[in-house]
């Protein structure tokens, strides 16, 4: 399914939707953002912090629906993913210059790229999830609120052996530009997209990722680098240390089925954010907002009862 007019229209961009970039002469990253404006009058400003190969097309849904609360809606694309530059020209590799980078590039967009002066709010998912704690424990003062789907505060399939294989990896720096051991370019087969596999339970929705990625081959990105996982290794380290710089209001949602990241840290930062609050999503798999309408639903009401709350 690669022709636009298979698609929903709810997944489709408005006639309002823009697409900008910006370059950071501080990280060299050369950075795509998306824009959706507030369909009535505004009263905030949303940034969506993507996860790890995500790019705006996949949020368009979310976005209009933000739009439709008065919120002007901004995603970026993080550097080596979505229409940002990528590394070294080879188009498919997800490497990473460290977190601090992405910090850098999203801190451009907000106090660079935006200039009205509406609060602004944070929704973001999984890696993305990982860099906006981040970003709220190096800059406590910007967001008024923050929800968090899924976030990447350890990985399920390594959590026992963290410390040897960060060990292992800073060893490994020689070898930092080539593919986690499994790796490869982009396959359309890396998600069935049929609600079946580990990313939603959808069988609409479990499709938008492949769809774009076929439409606009220049999405596809494929597995990431050591160096990716050397630099979230590391940064899922600071993240644990800092929980007690954040001030602001956090919604963290928790998928009941994942199978992607470490449930047990993300019900830790909850418990150790002074006004976080934990969302339990029995059914969710790890794509929250790409979920059925039912659990869908109920992240999307939390976080704008957190958010008109913060108003």
């Amino acid at each position: 399914m690669t022709n636009p007019s298979q698609l929903d229209s709810r997944f489709l961009p408005p006639k309002t939707w823009e697409t900008h970039y910006f370059d950071n002469p501080e990280t060299s990253h050369r950075v795509r953002y998306s824009f959706l404006p507030a369909d009535n009058k505004l009263k905030a400003n949303l940034v969506i912090l993507p996860g790890l190969s995500e790019f705006g097309e996949k949020y368009i849904e979310t976005a209009i629906f933000f739009a439709a609360k008065g919120f002007d809606v901004y995603v970026i694309d993080w550097a080596y993913q979505g229409m940002a530059s990528r590394y070294n020209k080879i188009p498919h590799k997800r490497h990473s210059d460290g977190y601090e980078a992405d910090i850098s590039d999203l801190d451009f967009l907000i106090h660079r790229k935006i200039t009205n002066d509406k609060p602004f709010f944070m929704l973001a998912h999984s890696m993305g999830g990982n860099i906006g704690l981040r970003y709220l424990i190096d800059k406590p003062e910007v967001f008024k609120a923050a929800s968090i789907s899924a976030p990447l505060l350890g990985i399920q399939d390594l959590k026992s052996f963290t410390a040897l294989i960060s060990f292992i990896l800073k060893l490994l720096s020689p070898f930092h530009h080539s593919y986690v051991p499994g790796g490869h370019d982009w396959k359309e087969s890396n998600r069935s997209s049929d609600g079946k596999d580990i990313f939603s339970s959808d069988p609409v929705r479990d499709q938008i990722h492949n769809y774009w990625s076929l439409h606009n081959p220049d999405l596809q990105v494929g597995s990431p680098t050591l160096k990716w996982l050397y630099e979230s290794l590391k940064s899922i380290h600071f993240v644990k240390s800092g929980y007690d710089h954040i001030q602001i209001p956090v919604l963290i949602a928790l998928a009941g089925k994942e199978k992607l990241v470490d449930n047990e840290e993300i019900k830790n930062a909850a418990k150790k954010i002074k006004k976080g609050s934990l969302l339990v999503l029995e059914g969710a798999k790890h794509e929250i907002l790409m979920e059925t309408d039912d659990i869908r639903d109920q992240f999307l009401s939390e976080t704008i009862r957190i958010f008109t709350e913060s108003m």
